[in-house]
């Protein structure tokens, strides 16, 4: 699936396509630049189009020159934001209910609000704002 990607508060100085493309490689295959990135119109954010593959779950974040570098998804349909996967809901989520009979039952229900299934590192910041 090709989704549009932006790196919010992007640094202008890493505003060249092969900078951008190392990033995006890191996300999936980078297929193009937006057309205001590209020119270095916008500085707010860079924006790219990126074939994801949805068996994975999606990057949150790279490395950039010391930093973190947060990443934000365009119109993506239905995201887990407990394993950062797409498809399904931290409601139906296979991590939680590996048996679908559970999500009926209540057997494997989610942690307590508040509290996750996966520690911090696993889960790197999935989130709604992705």
């Amino acid at each position: 699936m090709v989704v549009w990607v932006q790196f919010p508060a992007f640094p202008v100085h890493f505003y060249h396509k092969e900078v951008l493309f190392s990033l995006g490689n890191m996300i999936g295959r980078p297929i193009k630049l937006d057309y205001h990135t590209q020119h270095q119109q916008r500085a707010k954010f860079a924006r790219m189009a990126i074939e994801l593959d949805l068996s994975k779950p999606l990057v949150t974040r790279i490395r950039l020159d010391g930093q973190w570098q947060y990443i934000e998804y365009e119109n993506l349909p239905t995201v887990c934001f407990e394993c950062g996967r797409v498809g399904h809901t931290s409601l139906t989520c296979p991590n939680l209910y590996p048996n679908p009979k559970d999500v009926e039952s209540g057997a494997g229900r989610p942690p307590p609000e508040g509290q996750s299934a996966t520690t911090p590192e696993e889960k790197a910041g999935f989130g709604p704002w992705m």
